[in-house]
């Protein structure tokens, strides 16, 4: 590419970056400092952007000044902040969350796609006791032995954050329309997490454990309903008349880390959760339309258990149960 190719491909990716309702112009002036008039011809290509000017966009915008010059064709480039136990707040995590959905809410075309290993995080927000205890759980894996020593979890411990910030997530996340594609998997690790703690006196009572079993209970009758009228919506509530349509596929091959791909029509981003705790996202249009590929790929191999498919929806469902019923009698 030339120099004019990769300026407008900048402002491209910038473009996808910025909400569709703030001016792209306004955005570039304020950062430069100048005026929206100078924005516009460094946008269009019609004034070379400087040295100085292209650090503060790919600072600001965290984009990679290596890609844009295709110095490593090889090379992806993704964001995210990785959270330790220096930094790790339930709080933050949470308005990172919400941060992500509005984004995605306010462009004019969306869609996600959600290859799930874990139980995708929208459900367990609707359910406090168990968001407290999945929080619970992270904080005992990330932070060292001596600061969590002596801590036991119950459900009564349930944190401010899940009945505010969660609500407003899931609440944006079920108005945008998604496609999951899940196994019976997908349950193990929520399911093992309760058993581990429940083996090495990490409940507060034997009374909690059990409670947690009970909620993922009613969280997969509530799952097993959102299929079968293939219609999302907050555990707890009706499903709303404007409420957007909802694909659940099962495929018990195709079994890798959490990946979430949203489809905004011009644009796609990809976001990979790492280390159980934390996301990493791209725009880079090679790796996001691979993975789009490669999604549409495995939902055409596996089984839709959402709108008709009752037969394969009971066996999903009543699979996932059954795990549910082995764990809880132990």
């Amino acid at each position: 590419m030339n120099a004019e190719q990769i300026q407008l491909s900048l402002f491209q990716e910038i473009r996808a970056k910025v909400p569709r309702h703030i001016s792209l112009a306004d955005s570039i002036a304020e950062i430069l400092e100048i005026s929206a008039d100078s924005a516009y011809r460094r946008i269009r290509g019609e004034k070379p952007v400087t040295l100085e000017e292209l650090q503060k966009l790919s600072s600001h915008f965290n984009l990679s000044v290596d890609r844009l010059l295709n110095l490593s064709n090889k090379a992806f480039v993704f964001q995210g902040h990785l959270m330790d136990d220096n930094d790790y707040d339930i709080a933050n995590w949470l308005l990172n969350l919400s941060q992500i959905v509005q984004f995605v809410k306010l462009q004019p075309n969306h869609h996600i796609y959600y290859l799930a290993k874990d139980v995708p995080f929208v459900y367990p927000l609707q359910f406090p006791a168990l968001a407290s205890f999945k929080d619970f759980f992270r904080r005992r894996s990330l932070m060292s032995p001596n600061e969590t020593r002596g801590q036991k979890f119950s459900v009564k411990d349930v944190n401010p954050a899940f009945e505010e910030t969660a609500a407003t997530i899931v609440r944006i996340y079920n108005t945008i329309p998604s496609t999951e594609i899940w196994s019976s998997e997908s349950f193990n690790s929520i399911i093992k997490q309760i058993q581990f703690y429940q083996y090495t006196s990490q409940f507060a009572s034997q009374r909690d454990a059990h409670a947690l079993y009970e909620i993922v209970e009613v969280m997969i009758d509530h799952l097993e309903h959102q299929a079968e009228i293939g219609i999302r919506y907050t555990y707890g509530e009706k499903p709303d008349k404007q409420a957007v349509g909802y694909n659940l596929y099962n495929n018990e091959l195709f079994i890798g880390e959490d990946t979430i791909l949203v489809d905004l029509g011009e644009t796609k981003m990809t976001f990979l959760n790492h280390s159980f705790i934390n996301y990493m996202t791209t725009v880079d249009e090679t790796f996001c339309n691979y993975t789009f590929k490669a999604l549409k790929n495995i939902i055409s191999r596996s089984t839709l258990v959402s709108w008709a498919g009752e037969k394969d929806r009971k066996i999903f469902f009543n699979g996932l149960r059954k795990k549910l019923e082995q764990a809880w009698s132990k």
